[in-house]
């Protein structure tokens, strides 16, 4: 019973608490209410203070009065009011009020009006003054004086950003050049390059010239000098861009090597000499190899054009020579070495061996020297000496004995009677027989073409003969061989040129004909002159004169100078040249 008790008081005192609060409460949201609706309803009392004085004050676009002769009004304003003063002759300000206190005082200094006039190279730029006001070139605005930024620009060219101060009451005046965007100067050493734009061909260096938007390449060429590129993006503002290309001076150098057939790498390349390069100038380092010599490695230093050689180490082999007879001499590509039998240390590589004993009986091989001993031995007694050739050689191979070479063939074999088979593509297998002596040398040449004949004729004569594009003689050609097949026979005079084409058969003869149809420029004298030329009922003037005619029948006629016909008649220029002179008589 005591516990219920107490718990009944408990709970009464909360709820006296819970009103307490809620009374408390009610107080502070009236009392807002009330500041807000003085705020509102009432408005703050706010003390305004203008320079010039006797300004317009304008609240929410309604005028409510004007400052004194000491500047000053006095009223009051609603939060979030819009302000403005105006007076004659100063540039309008306006503000919102914002302060949310009991009163305010605000100082407002009126900026004097100015005009500012705006043009711009070329017109229609978009001028932004302050981020705020954007107009259109030319034009004329109203600003206040003092202090303003300007943004101009205008698609394609470059946008200006600048300060400008306008004086108080005035006018200024203000002028801009724009420039184009994508502006390039190209200058290079040397000068006078050859400038190309994306491939295209753009002038000589140095050149100034505008790119439009986008990635270009801009390459520079001039003779003797390698070339140089570079890739250039072009915004839509982009600023002038000066760029100078230096080129490097080219030299042609010959490159050989002792032995030659060296495989050297220089310069990013492998190549065989001898070589031709063409090189920047400067040091370039190289390896080099020959299937007989040692590898060697060095330095060129390029220069200028010029000649360089490599020297690669020979690798060196004992040959052995021997006879049957002995006491031959030997003679190793050409040069006499000794009479057998002896030995001889020679770099390693290809040679050719010529034998020759008594009675002038020859031996002869093609030797390789690749290891440290060789013996060669040169058997004259039971071999000779063969030759032998075909004509075309190209894609010629021989079948001798055992043996299968390339045309033209130099070997030696045993005496006898040998078949020879000869092979070409483009021909029928023949057939040959060549008799080897002894010490003896024997030849076989064989023509694998079918022949036919061939004259040619021409008017005027003298005419250049071509068969295929090769000059063959001058008319007339007689008794010319053609291989069979097809051709093109032209002739050519110093004022034109004919062609025929033909196939020729075998064992046929061919007669060509050609007059040249071009017209001929002919030299007319005569004595005594002058007298009055007529061709073909044309009055040509006076002698001498030089005339072009067609290469056909013509008639003339011959007046002296009094006008009497002093001779008349017809000739052909078919077989004339421009190194022709007519005479005619003038009596």
């Amino acid at each position: 019973m005591i516990a219920s008790n107490v718990q009944v008081l408990w709970l009464g005192i909360e709820r006296s608490e819970l009103l307490m609060k809620y009374r408390f409460t009610s107080r502070i949201l009236l009392l807002t209410i009330l500041i807000v609706l003085d705020f509102v309803v009432l408005g703050v009392p706010l003390t305004l203070i203008t320079v010039p004085s006797q300004s317009s004050v304008y609240v929410n676009d309604i005028l409510v009065g004007q400052t004194n002769s000491n500047g000053v009004l006095k009223l009051n304003v609603n939060f979030g009011a819009k302000i403005r003063i105006e007076n004659i002759g100063y540039f309008p300000n306006t503000f919102l009020y914002s302060s949310n206190s009991r009163s305010a005082t605000v100082v407002v200094n009126l900026k004097p009006i100015s005009y500012l006039s705006l043009s711009s190279n070329p017109q229609g730029a978009e001028v932004t003054v302050d981020s705020d006001e954007t107009v259109i070139t030319p034009t004329t605005i109203k600003i206040a004086s003092g202090k303003h930024s300007l943004v101009i620009s205008k698609k394609g060219y470059v946008s200006q950003h600048l300060t400008i101060y306008v004086k108080p009451f005035s006018k200024a005046s203000k002028n801009f050049v724009l420039e184009r965007s994508g502006r390039v100067t190209i200058r290079s050493l040397p000068t006078h390059s050859n400038l190309y734009i994306d491939d295209e061909f753009a002038g000589m260096t140095p050149i100034s010239t505008v790119l439009s938007i986008g990635v270009h390449t801009l390459t520079v060429k001039a003779p003797d000098y390698s070339k140089a590129s570079t890739s250039l993006t072009v915004a839509e503002n982009s600023t002038s861009i000066s760029l100078l290309f230096r080129l490097k001076k080219l030299a042609t150098i010959s490159v050989y090597s002792s032995p030659s057939n060296a495989v050297v790498s220089m310069a990013g390349t492998t190549f065989t000499t001898p070589a031709t390069l063409t090189l920047e100038l400067g040091k370039y380092t190289y390896t080099a190899s020959q299937t007989y010599s040692y590898p060697a490695k060095g330095e060129i230093d390029v220069k200028g054009n010029g000649t360089y050689v490599i020297k690669l180490k020979r690798i060196m082999g004992l040959v052995v020579f021997t006879s049957n007879p002995m006491g031959a001499a030997v003679k190793l590509n050409g040069k006499l070495e000794g009479q057998t039998q002896f030995s001889l240390k020679i770099p390693y590589g290809n040679y050719s061996v010529k034998m020759i004993g008594s009675g002038d009986k020859v031996w002869f091989s093609h030797i390789t020297i690749d290891q440290g001993i060789t013996t060669v031995y040169g058997d004259m007694v039971n071999t000779g000496m063969v030759l032998v050739n075909t004509v075309p050689s190209t894609h010629t191979i021989v079948h001798i004995g055992q043996i299968w070479t390339t045309v033209p063939a130099t070997l030696s074999a045993g005496v006898g009677v040998y078949k020879v088979e000869i092979f070409n593509p483009n021909y029928p297998i023949l057939t040959r027989y060549i008799s080897v002596k002894s010490g003896e040398v024997s030849r076989l040449s064989v023509s694998l073409e079918s022949k036919a004949k061939l004259f040619v004729f021409s008017k005027p004569l003298n005419a250049i003969v071509f068969l295929d594009g090769k000059k063959i003689g001058f008319t007339p050609l007689f008794s010319i061989d053609v291989p069979v097949g097809d051709h093109i026979i032209s002739v050519q005079w110093k004022d034109g040129k004919l062609q025929k084409h033909l196939l020729f058969e075998k064992d046929k003869v061919y007669n060509l004909a050609f007059s040249d149809p071009h017209n001929v420029k002919v030299r007319f004298i005569s004595f005594p002159d002058p007298v009055k030329l007529f061709i073909d009922g044309r009055d040509y003037g006076y002698t001498p004169c030089s005339i072009t005619l067609s290469r056909q029948k013509h008639s003339y006629e011959v007046y002296d100078i009094m006008g009497t016909k002093v001779s008349e008649g017809e000739f052909y220029a078919t077989a004339f040249s421009s190194k022709t002179y007519f005479f005619l008589n003038g009596r």
